[in-house]
């Protein structure tokens, strides 16, 4: 693969598929050594069940395949639900793409399809969280497409024993 940006016809997006768990287990390992997300396999390969799409459920798990080799390069969560003062909100989560394809589009175009397929699903709008120190050119990213800085977002961890 050149250096160059990869058109939105070099992918195919599509949902999830059980035969996707060790690519999508190699982006979350790589993107957890980065920036410790706080990503356990045992907690990824607990929850497969959510990833697939299941009638009435809206939650899926979206991946960006190259047409030309089928290697996964690029994954997201998309899930809606009714916020506590009932607003319809769509959610981004554990959006990440492999190093070597980061600043190449095929992010924006994952992200764009889920907004559509949210947008399908009548949110009112969409939400994504994002670490703390996230760089802010990955935010600029986002603003482009038309998100603007929101919430600041507070978490306490418990320790498990």
């Amino acid at each position: 693969m050149s250096k160059k940006e990869i058109l939105e016809s070099d992918l195919i997006i599509r949902n999830y598929r059980t035969s996707d768990y060790p690519a999508t287990l190699e982006i979350l390992t790589e993107l957890n050594k980065k920036y410790d997300i706080g990503f356990t396999e045992k907690k990824w390969k607990e929850s497969s069940g959510l990833r697939q799409f299941k009638v009435n459920l809206k939650r899926i798990t979206l991946v960006a395949e190259l047409k030309s080799t089928g290697e996964i390069v690029s994954m997201g969560v998309i899930e809606a639900k009714k916020d506590a003062i009932g607003n319809y909100i769509g959610y981004m989560d554990n959006f990440a793409t492999k190093e070597k394809y980061i600043g190449k589009r095929v992010g924006r175009f994952l992200a764009e399809r889920a907004i559509q397929v949210l947008e399908s699903w009548g949110c009112e709008s969409v939400r994504i969280n994002l670490g703390y120190d996230v760089s802010s050119k990955l935010i600029d990213v986002f603003c482009q497409i038309g998100f603007n800085p929101l919430l600041i977002v507070l978490e306490k961890k418990f320790n498990k024993k």
